[in-house]
């Protein structure tokens, strides 16, 4: 008899765990969905965009394409080069056959020899349409330039997205191009004063 009782205490026993054990998994279930339910209920913060740098382009705004071109006299100016010197570049596209070039020529010849000692660097690209460096470089002893000119030998009017002569290209200590146009700017030395005040710090000393 009393072998009985202990089998039927040693049942119920068994009966009480096993309930109990069903009771806390169905409540961790509970648990476990309900955080999961406060987890989608809870308001969506903001997630802030990855920083993206000014991308190449031919527009203000955009980093500016490299290029590596010579002079009539052979010397290569590289705008990597340039900038790496603090230089503010103004590169213009033009040919000696267009008429608004020519036009333009007294106002770089003022520039350069204005702001060149204080960081202007101004680039005459000579686009490789019906010219020569042998007519090149008689026309520029005709004009007196006294910026540097270079020969496009290698598309580099095609990269700028050259369709129009002339075609300016303001370009800041940074790469980044700060006017692009087939004219200058209504306010170009105010504009070219700007540019080398900007970032001068950065650049260190005023370049030669």
């Amino acid at each position: 008899m009393d072998q009985v009782m202990r089998m039927r205490e040693h049942k119920v026993d068994i009966d009480v765990q096993d309930r109990s054990s069903r009771g806390g998994g169905r409540a961790a279930g509970r648990v476990a969905a309900l955080v999961i339910l406060l987890a989608f209920a809870a308001p969506a913060f903001p997630q802030k965009m990855p920083e993206i740098g000014p991308r190449k382009g031919i527009s203000p705004g955009r980093l500016a394409h490299e290029f590596n071109l010579k002079d009539l006299h052979g010397r290569s100016y590289a705008l990597k080069d340039l900038l790496g010197r603090g230089r503010v570049v103004h590169v213009v596209f033009w040919a000696t056959w267009c008429f608004p070039c020519i036009e333009e020529i007294p106002h770089l010849r003022e520039a350069y020899e204005k702001y060149h000692e204080r960081g202007l660097e101004v680039l005459g690209v000579v686009v490789n349409i019906s010219q020569t460096p042998e007519g090149v470089r008689s026309f520029v002893e005709d004009y007196k330039i006294n910026y540097p000119v270079l020969f496009d030998d290698d598309g580099m009017a095609d990269r700028y997205g050259v369709t129009q002569l002339p075609q300016n290209f303001l370009i800041g200590r940074d790469g980044i191009i700060r006017h692009a146009g087939s004219s200058l700017p209504g306010d170009y030395h105010g504009l070219v004063e700007r540019m080398l005040e900007a970032g001068r710090e950065a650049a260190g000393s005023t370049p030669s």
